[in-house]
Order: structure tokens, then C-alpha cells, then sequence
């Protein structure tokens, strides 16, 4: 069972500016995904700053958007740079255009430390950016499992290199408290995905459509 104060609690955005960013993501498929990852990153440091609270809140933005990066889920190496790159420049620059029409709410705000710190999120670094990876890696083992589901039902890729997925948004955390935070959400990312086990795609189609509604009602 896990401790509730593992948990990450919802942080109510503190700021004009977040709060546009909330509502700018809103028509985005993933965007508990990206509101989640900013709840995480305030339970990792409760002090984070605008610019990482920001970052963690629009880091995937560019997906949102027709265009950008093309990553072939069945074949490809989830650490690949040049997609990962691409990805997290895009959105920076996306998120750049979006704070520009939005400076009369970002007084204060560090563009450059923003555009550095959402390039950086797939792959981490100084300064906050081990910590945006960090709590990218919780929010989407918490809330992107149906997602990763698809992939495998829709034979986007198969089970295993699902399975891989999921190990590898935990393997590249270098934050400690944010390993012991992954450790129930990895279990119940992997559980998710035993009922697709040797299964046809058909049979995964039907399986998927059923494990959704056994999910949602």
C-alpha cells in the first residue's frame, strides 16, 4: 500500500501565467499528464520555481501541434537523442511563441531558464532539470498507462518494448527520492499490461476495449 505521503497532492496554479498555461494545454490529450507533472515536481521541491513549474506544466506542448517529430515506437530506442532533442526544442520554442503573446502575465519570468529547462526534460541536468525528467518519469507512469495500452492494441509496438518504456522512464531518474516515489507506480504501469500478454492483435483490440471500460466505470 502506498504511503500517502508519497502521493502527490494538486498544487493550485499561484500565478497568472500558470493559470493561462493550464487553460492553454486544456485541449491537449495529455494534459493531466502535463498537470501532473507540474504537482510532482512541487512534491520533489516544494520551493521549485516559476520557471520549473512552468516548464513541467508545457513540456510536451509541441504534440499538441501537427508537424513535429516523428518516432517509430516499434523499432526505435526510447533514449534516442535526436528525436528526444527535437522534441524538447520544439516545445520550447512553442512555449516561447505562447509566453511572447502571454508577457503581459510574465513579469519576472526567466524566458531562457524556461526555454533550457523544457529542451532539457527528457534528458535532465543541472539546476532543475533532474527534477522536471523526474517527475516527467511519475506523471507518466501515474497517468499515461491507457496510452502506452494503445500502442500495443493498435500494434504500434509490441508488448515488450512497451514493458521497456515503462522500465526506462524509471531507469533514467537520477533524482533518489523520485526512484523510491517510481517503484509502486512502475508496478502498476507493468500490471496494466498483463492482460495483453500473448495475445493477437485482434484479441488485444477486444481485451483493450474491455480493460477501458472495466477502468472508467
Amino acid at each position: 500500500m502506498t504511503d500517502i505521503s508519497d502521493e502527490a497532492p494538486r498544487v493550485d496554479p499561484s500565478t497568472e501565467i500558470e493559470r493561462r498555461a493550464i487553460g492553454w494545454i486544456a485541449p491537449f490529450s495529455q494534459a493531466l499528464h502535463l498537470e501532473r507533472a507540474r504537482d510532482w515536481v512541487v512534491r520533489l521541491d516544494p520551493d521549485a520555481s516559476l520557471e520549473l513549474r512552468l516548464a513541467a506544466v508545457t513540456h510536451d506542448i509541441e504534440r499538441m501541434f501537427p508537424g513535429g517529430p516523428v518516432f517509430n515506437r516499434a523499432t526505435g530506442r526510447w533514449d534516442d537523442p535526436d528525436y528526444l532533442y527535437a522534441h524538447g526544442r520544439r516545445s520550447a520554442e512553442v512555449v516561447g511563441v505562447w509566453v511572447h503573446e502571454n508577457s503581459d502575465a510574465a513579469d519576472g519570468l526567466a524566458r531562457a531558464e524556461l526555454r533550457r529547462l523544457i529542451t532539457l526534460h527528457e534528458f535532465g541536468g543541472l539546476e532543475g532539470a533532474d527534477l522536471l525528467q523526474a517527475a516527467d518519469s511519475l506523471s507518466f507512469l501515474e497517468t499515461l498507462q491507457d496510452v502506452v495500452r494503445s500502442w500495443v492494441i493498435t500494434g504500434e509496438c509490441g508488448i515488450g518494448q512497451a514493458r521497456a518504456k515503462h522500465q526506462y522512464m524509471v531507469d533514467r531518474i537520477r533524482v533518489p527520492e523520485a526512484s523510491r516515489l517510481a517503484v509502486p507506480l512502475l508496478k502498476a504501469a507493468m500490471a496494466s499490461l498483463d492482460d495483453l500478454e500473448s495475445v493477437e492483435p485482434d484479441d488485444a483490440i477486444a481485451s483493450g476495449l474491455a480493460g477501458t471500460s472495466r477502468r472508467t466505470s
